[in-house]
């Protein structure tokens, strides 16, 4: 697993990038968050994922593998990212043009936008969690390979 986590870090970095921006279109939301996103938050993302993704590729030792916890922290931010791309809002300049994902399956009502709003949370939430424990793991790393050791 903590193989194929490495192969597949920049393909789906990538992907969930354009998900989190766009991919609520699948689901027939779409509006002008897409352009808030595509402002704000696609650099970000970018970013802190080229970061980490960079910091995987170049760890010592061969074969090239992320450890357990890494494979893990990384797995949870591509969740965290699905999920908030899949039930975000959106808005538009009509009035049928506001909503989510869930708002479709539980209506426009509050129900429907707390739990689009808990969702999203959890999703952001997720992301960065996952995130900043791989960039730990993957720092904490390095700094173990730095140490000399004493033979």
């Amino acid at each position: 697993m903590e193989r194929t986590v490495l192969l597949w870090m920049i393909p789906l970095n990538l992907l969930l990038v354009a998900w989190v921006w766009i991919g609520r279109l699948l689901f027939g939301v779409g509006g002008w968050m897409m352009l808030v996103y595509l402002v704000t938050l696609v650099p970000v993302l970018l970013l802190a994922l080229l970061v980490t993704t960079v910091l995987a590729l170049t760890q010592p030792g061969r074969p090239r593998r992320l450890t357990r916890p890494q494979a893990v922290a990384q797995l949870v931010t591509w969740a965290g990212m699905l999920l908030f791309g899949a039930v975000s809002f959106d808005f538009g300049d009509t009035e049928d043009s506001v909503g989510s994902l869930v708002m479709h399956v539980l209506g426009d009502g509050d129900l429907g936008w707390s739990v689009t709003y808990a969702a999203m949370g959890l999703g952001g939430l997720a992301t960065v969690a996952g995130w900043t424990a791989l960039v730990a793991t993957l720092t904490a790393g390095r700094r173990r390979a730095a140490v000399p050791s004493e033979a």
